[in-house]
């Protein structure tokens, strides 16, 4: 086999020495473990290179080419004279030769996608051919199960023009039948089909054909009408569900007629909301194999059929599906507003005073993470029939979407005292009945309501302002503990304006580069300053500063939290390496910058700070990054993670907040922690609160068995400094020695403390 590899720069070609570097490059190259496979050739078609690929692909064994020429090798595809000729005309005419073959290889049926052109010398002669191939399975499988769903979507589209179409019921099935049954071959189906609907007949249920698809005489005739229970179709009806057999031996096969050739069943119930409507029963050949991707599609199919029958049935059936929450059978938000709208009216005519609650299911999202979707609807649907149960028979509750329902309590009196004190009883009664325990496959759940409501009319309301007023209310409810009842008040509403106009600035402060970092110095118990934490101020439009914890809050609900959480890493970095590229750090050991929970637990948090120390060059090793203890109790393992690859970094952690949460040692313990940070409302006059005071002095002893530093936060008296001292702590902040001091304002003190 010939080794010397020709490559071509500038127009010409020239030979490699076999020896050379670059030879032995392009030869790794070759050779690489998932390039193409590629065979080369002269004129003759005699083999003269092949790579590792190209044997692992077509299966041969470098003994199996001695003396043979590529078209005398089967597996290459290439022995048919016919074919042959075609590529040597085709690479004659300078252009490619694609094909593509079929091969077992390893037991394994395998398609390969093959492409072969000219090899040409420097005077472009045609010196050989060489031939390269790939592996297009798995591209083929994917290609296949997207043209499988285009085809069931174009199938289900065709269906679901024919279930608006005006026509009568049987047409319809017969026409849908027929149009089904020749137009999924993938499904491989005998093409033999039938659909019964479902009936009363002297108080017995019974299936009726309808519509059939090349069914034989005897056929038809034996399945004219059919028992719930009896045969697959039946028993399918009987069931509510799929049934299969693969043949027509299986005992679940009742029905035999003269002459019957064995076949199998996919025996499909036409539902509506649980309601049996009717059966799609599709014809297999004999050991057809079961499949949930036919079955699924299936499913879908006779939900069409399910829409279209009830559609013919009854215009109120449409009326249903517009007005009512598929899940739970309640009446869905078109149907609230609508009584809303009149209880209003009413209520105004009259001078009666009603309530709207909105009710919202505490943490459920948790279910349908933990446990999937399907405990989560069982549940909302235990939830609606409690309330139904709970409720008056002229009250009306309704399902908005996900866990959020809402009650209308309609002309409950006249005085607002009175309505509001029966609203409080029966939201009462709401709460303990959904709070109650929820047994739902297997699981003990319990799930409790947070309840907000509104009296209605207060001035001249609509129906929209009235179900945010109670939204809001709602809202108050979580904010304040959830579990718990609240009524709407005009506060909430200026508290709701509140925290739109905060996100506002929020937000222009984010674009027009208007946030500013303050630093407030950490010193010892003379004085010196050891650190600093960096503290955001969020100034608005109007020029003045919002409250720190509203922002905060808000731009924790609004997700703006991660790009000014970002915002404030960078900045706090940069001036950081400021002060300690002009020299006036020298005291300053290490910034604390507070780092927020929906921040530390993003996935690509570490990345980020790694991104921000390597632009800004700052010493990582003077960042001590503060997490609040309720993110470590909540996130716990992903936490302990993240925190071990910061301290790879160099970068040290705080627990700020410390003895506000519900930790316990044990689990205090297992956090690599650098830092403690008592948190201020044990700080704050300590040397007066016996209690506090025996709080601190714990955390403290506590913390030296840990080896862990400890920051004292609020310190405002010289009463509380001693009385720390005393106890043993050594690093201090409040306003006892320095307010937060704006970057200029820090900049001087640094230069301060560095004389």
């Amino acid at each position: 086999m010939k080794n010397n590899l020709m490559l071509c720069r500038s127009g010409e070609l020239q030979e490699v020495s076999e020896a050379s570097p670059r030879a032995l490059y392009l030869e790794s190259i070759l050779n690489a473990s998932g390039i193409m496979a590629i065979i080369a050739t002269d004129l003759d078609f005699a083999i003269n290179y092949y790579n590792p690929s190209a044997q692992n692909l077509f299966d041969f064994k470098a003994s199996e080419l001695e003396g043979k020429r590529f078209n005398e090798i089967p597996a290459l595809g290439l022995t048919d004279a016919k074919r042959l000729k075609e590529m040597v005309d085709t690479v004659g005419n300078a252009e490619e030769y694609y094909y593509s073959l079929k091969r077992i290889v390893q037991g394994e049926c395998r398609l390969i996608e093959s492409v072969i052109s000219g090899i040409y010398d420097n005077q472009r002669r045609l010196i050989g051919y060489i031939l390269n191939a790939r592996d297009v399975t798995s591209r083929q499988v994917q290609q296949e199960r997207i043209t499988r769903k285009v085809a069931e979507e174009q199938c289900l589209g065709m269906l679901l023009r024919l279930s608006l179409d005006r026509m009568d019921v049987d047409r319809f099935l017969q026409q849908s039948l027929e149009s089904l049954l020749t137009s999924i071959p993938w499904l491989n189906l005998l093409p033999k089909g039938a659909i019964f609907l479902a009936e009363q007949q002297q108080q017995q249920e019974t299936l009726r054909l309808v519509a059939n698809y090349r069914l034989a005489d005897a056929v038809a005739e034996s399945c004219k009408q059919i028992s719930f229970g009896y045969c697959v179709c039946g028993r399918a009806a009987a069931q509510r569900e799929l049934l299969y057999i693969a043949d027509s031996d299986d005992n679940r096969h009742d029905v035999r007629y003269p002459g019957m050739e064995p076949h199998g069943h996919y025996s499909v119930p036409l539902l509506l909301s649980n309601k049996i409507l009717g059966v799609l029963t599709l014809y297999l050949p004999p050991g057809h194999q079961e499949k949930e991707s036919d079955k699924a599609f299936l499913k879908r199919v006779a939900d069409v059929l399910s829409m279209g029958i009830s559609k013919r049935r009854a215009e109120t059936a449409l009326e249903y599906e517009a007005q009512y929450d598929g899940l739970t059978t309640l009446p869905n938000r078109n149907q609230i507003i609508f009584h809303i709208d009149r209880a209003l009216a009413r209520a105004r005519r009259h001078g009666h005073i009603g309530a709207v609650m909105f009710i919202d299911l505490d943490h459920f999202k948790n279910i349908n993470d933990s446990l999937g979707h399907n405990i989560g609807d069982e549940v909302l649907r235990q939830v609606s029939r409690r309330l139904v149960t709970t409720l008056r028979q002229e009250d009306v509750v309704a399902r908005l979407g996900g866990d959020e329902f809402v009650v209308l309590l309609s002309e409950e009196g006249c005085h607002p005292r009175d309505v509001a004190r029966q609203a409080q009883l029966v939201a009462e009664k709401i709460r303990d009945s959904l709070s109650l325990t929820y047994n739902v496959g297997g699981y003990s759940l319990n799930v409790t309501p947070s309840i907000g409501v509104a009296l209605f009319p207060d001035n001249n309301e609509t129906t929209t302002q009235v179900l945010q007023q109670a939204d809001t209310a709602m809202y108050r409810a979580k904010a304040e503990g959830r579990n718990c009842i609240r009524f709407f008040l005009p506060v909430m509403q200026m508290l709701a304006n509140e925290r739109l106009a905060v996100e506002q600035d929020l937000r222009w402060a984010l674009d027009e580069r208007k946030l500013q970092l303050h630093y407030q110095p950490q010193v010892d118990a003379a004085g010196r300053m050891v650190g600093a934490e960096v503290l955001l101020r969020c100034p608005g439009q109007k020029g003045t500063f919002n409250r720190i914890d509203l922002c905060i809050d808000v731009a924790e609900t609004t997700g703006l939290i991660l790009p000014i959480g970002e915002w404030i890493l960078r900045e706090a970095c940069q001036n950081l390496k400021r002060w300690s590229d002009s020299g006036i750090a020298g005291s300053l050991r290490h910034l604390c910058i507070n780092i927020s929970p929906k921040q530390f637990l993003q996935g690509d948090f570490v990345p980020l700070v790694q991104r921000v120390i390597e632009e800004t060059g700052v010493d990582a090793q003077r960042l001590v990054l503060e997490i609040t203890e309720s993110t470590l109790i909540d996130a716990k393992a992903d936490a302990i993670v993240t925190m071990q690859a910061l301290k790879e970094i160099g970068i040290r952690v705080a627990m700020d907040d410390f003895g506000t949460g519900y930790s316990s040692l044990s689990y205090l313990t297992q956090l690599p922690l650098d830092i403690l940070k008592i948190d201020r409302s044990f700080v704050s006059g300590i040397s007066l609160d016996h209690k506090n005071a025996a709080i601190v002095e714990a955390l403290m002893t506590m913390a030296r068995q840990l080896h862990l530093y400890v920051i004292a936060e609020g310190v405002e008296t010289s009463d509380d400094l001693e009385f720390l001292v005393q106890k043993g702590c050594e690093y201090f902040q409040g306003f006892h020695f320095s307010r937060p001091q704006s970057v200029s304002e820090f900049n001087t003190y640094l230069g301060q403390q560095s004389r």
